[in-house]
């Protein structure tokens, strides 16, 4: 794979944040255009429509194109610009569009798709760009306006009110869907990432152990052939027992350098003055020993200097996170004048340079001294970081998304209920019902800030009754106007209750609301008008408020995209960090390991008799670098790292375990480990000479057999309804066979004398 190929998280998370703002697009697209297509269908289907011949030809183009734009679902710009060149045209069209001086006290063509319009284009393009839109949708709406109504009258018309409280609200969901879907994506970008890191920490570890069987093919054959008696020229052992001294000598693994914590060490440094010392900074440091043990040497010889040649009342020692800085109050130096010591040259500023580190002297005659000390930075991995959970803050979005559903539910309250409080009669009741609607949708608050203090049905109920009741106060020739506040406002306020509901459900919910006040109203005044009215609203109230359910619905799936993203991120990222901590402990053996090989070589390398001591040497070292090695494939299975801890236990009883595995090992819960090796571990104890493990996997079972050389008789074993136990038990050895089947219900024992 070349560089190019490779893309940055970086260049991930702009590729993906792009394409998460398409749904919206797309629902801003179909919301505008099927809008329209239903309210050019309910124009040209009208037969007394108030249209003239022009409006209608507008409304069949208006038609055809949205019916075009719904199948076709193109997101090109060009196509954006003619939907909105036709919303102007639309707005331009009020004159022959409506009639009547008062067109704008119910539903109408050019309020219906001019309303729709703000909203689609709020959530489908930038702000910078949607504000402008708007702007011009309002301006053409009001010259419209003005040629029925003149510009001195224009302050009743209330859908110029509306826009700006449209797009207010809707470009806020924009905002809250582009915050949404940017965490999802650094989310998945973060995933990524870990993905490479993973197979990069694979790659490294692959070519760890392919050296490891490098040296396993020399050093461990070289102790082998001695530990089994091999005879071979003393120069030529001489000379491959030298190459396989460098091997080790330039293997990829080294021995991790002991951790020295460096303020207790440099307080015992300082507790052999005479000068006070003062400590600012860190209170504890832990560093690896080698840069640990040349700052400790470094700082114990400037302060010597500091008690012999400084004259000073008191000294700062100052640790910080990489560096230490020792100053004191004396006499000062000149560092550029010539000096007859080697403490300063060799024992500090040299000795830090041979560790990697660096030591900086800032003296001047009269003003003291200042030595800062710092260390090379161990090198390590890259540090394994578990993932933050997006999912509180996708689900506080999601809160302000139903709060503004709830602001904007009571503002839509506020300015109708009055309104038509004041035009006709019931003005107490219907304010009361105003009142019981406003109070419906804020019983939603608990439920969206993750309480369930009220049921929901109460106020569902509540809505219903008002959504009935407030059209039959009024006269019939004021149904579907601004009078008929309900028609606007209930569902409104009873988006916030199904915001918790699948998107199916809210919105068979929401249209059953809708069709009870529409079957009210048409019951009132049955009418070709007021089907004509019914179905303008049902494109520019019901559209627009189902449409805001399924933004709801695309920030669960952000949410749930978001968890999955996460989940699989905490998976990658456990697993990382047990294969390092796995690594880490399988470094440490292998430089045990190193430890005691290494002087038997050195033996052999300088010519050293082949004796049955070095024999015995040679065969116990050759069996734990064969066992380390062999296991180097499967040393982070849970299994493996139980059955190291049996041998490292007959280790150190000088009884030698040799294991064998076969097969790959299956998925084992912590039960089962220990079922299948607590056997094992009481035969292994009761042996003094040897032990031989052959482990046996497939994909369903697991067999282990132990065969006991010079064990004769045969201890008690614990059994395990997980396992079946089986044994031999011989004049010359003890055999054990432990078999996990998933089909097992019970456990047996059988002892054989041979």
């Amino acid at each position: 794979m070349s560089a190019d190929s490779v893309s940055s998280p970086a260049d991930d998370l702009s590729a993906s944040l792009r394409h998460m703002l398409a749904p919206a697009a797309r629902v801003g697209l179909l919301m505008r255009n099927c809008v329209n297509l239903t309210v050019a269908l309910v124009v040209l289907a009208d037969p007394g429509s108030q249209a003239q011949p022009r409006g209608e030809w507008l409304m069949g183009v208006v038609f055809a194109w949205s019916l075009y734009r719904v199948l076709s679902q193109s997101r090109r710009p060009v196509f954006l610009a003619i939907d909105y060149l036709l919303v102007l045209a639309v707005c331009v069209a009020i004159p022959v569009l409506v009639s009547g001086p008062h067109f704008y006290s119910s539903n109408t063509a050019p309020q219906a798709i001019a309303g729709t319009a703000v909203v689609s284009f709020a959530v489908s393009v930038a702000p910078t760009v949607s504000l402008p839109m708007t702007m011009g949708i309002a301006a053409l709406y009001a010259w419209g306006s003005a040629q029925i109504l003149g510009w001195s009258h224009l302050a009743p018309v209330t859908a110029l009110y509306y826009f700006a409280l449209q797009w207010i609200t809707a470009a806020l969901v924009r905002f809250t869907l582009l915050r949404i879907a940017t965490t999802v994506d650094r989310t998945r970008a973060a995933r990524a990432a870990a993905e490479l890191n993973q197979h990069v920490g694979d790659a490294v570890r692959d070519y760890e152990r392919e050296q490891l069987a490098l040296l396993h093919d020399t050093a461990a054959s070289t102790l082998l052939i001695i530990g089994q008696g091999g005879r071979l020229p003393t120069d030529r052992l001489t000379a491959q027992a030298c190459r396989d001294l460098t091997l080790l000598a330039e293997s990829p693994w080294q021995a991790p350098p002991p951790r020295l914590e460096l303020v207790a060490a440099l307080r015992d440094c300082a507790a052999h003055m005479s000068t006070p010392v003062r400590f600012e900074g860190r209170a504890c440091l832990w560093l690896d020993g080698e840069n640990a043990k040349a700052v400790i040497a470094a700082s114990r010889e400037t302060m010597t200097n500091v008690d012999r040649h400084a004259e000073a009342s008191e000294v700062v020692v100052t640790v910080t996170e990489h560096t230490v800085v020792i100053a004191d109050d004396g006499i000062g130096f000149d560092p550029l004048s010539p000096r007859t010591g080697r403490g300063v040259t060799h024992s500090i500023i040299k000795r830090m340079s041979r560790a990697g580190g660096a030591a900086v002297i800032t003296s001047a005659p009269g003003d003291g001294t200042v030595t800062e000390l710092s260390w090379a930075r161990a090198s390590s991995d890259p540090t394994v970081m578990l993932p933050a959970d997006p999912d509180r803050f996708i689900e506080r979005a999601r809160a302000r998304y139903g709060l503004a559903l709830i602001a904007y539910a009571l503002a839509n309250l506020a300015f109708s209920v009055p309104h038509a409080a004041m035009g006709v009669g019931h003005h107490l009741l219907n304010v009361t019902l105003g009142v019981v609607a406003a109070g419906s949708a804020l019983t939603a608050v608990p439920a969206i800030r993750g309480r369930r203090d009220r049921p929901a049905w109460l106020a569902g109920f509540a809505l219903l009754a008002v959504t009935v009741i407030q059209p039959l106060l009024l006269d019939p020739e004021r149904l579907g106007g601004y009078a008929h506040w309900a028609q606007g406002a209930i569902g409104w306020c009873l988006l916030p209750l199904l915001l918790e509901l699948s998107t199916r459900r809210g919105a068979i919910i929401l249209i059953g609301y809708w069709a009870a006040g529409a079957v009210v109203q048409f019951a009132s005044y049955p009418t070709a008008a007021t089907l004509v009215n019914i179905g303008l609203g049902s494109a520019s109230i019901l559209g627009v408020q189902l449409f805001a359910l399924v933004f709801n619905g695309l920030m669960r799936d952000a949410a749930a995209a978001a968890q999955v993203e996460v989940n699989a991120h905490k998976r990658i990222a456990l697993r990382e960090l047990v294969e390092r901590a796995l690594r880490a402990e399988y470094q440490r053996r292998y430089a045990q390991l190193v430890d005691n090989v290494v002087p038997l070589l050195q033996a052999l390398a300088e010519g050293a008799v082949v004796d049955e001591h070095l024999q015995a040497r040679a065969r116990v070292q050759a069996r734990k670098m064969r066992a380390l090695f062999d296991q180097a494939a499967t040393f982070e299975h849970p299994f493996m790292q139980a059955v190291r801890r049996l041998v490292d236990e007959a280790e150190t009883r000088h009884v030698g375990v040799t294991v064998d595995l076969a097969g790959e090992i299956p998925e084992l819960p912590p039960a089962e480990i220990d079922a299948l090796l607590r056997p094992v571990a009481q035969l292994i104890a009761h042996t003094s000479e040897s032990a031989r493990i052959v482990i046996s996997c497939s994909i369903q079972d697991v067999l282990v057999s132990v065969v006991c050389p010079g064990l004769t008789w045969l201890p008690d074993l614990s059994g395990d309804p997980l396992v079946n136990i089986d044994t031999v038990a011989t004049d010359e050895m003890v055999w054990l066979l432990v078999r996990r089947m998933s089909s097992l219900e019970g456990a047996d024992s059988h002892a054989l004398a041979g």
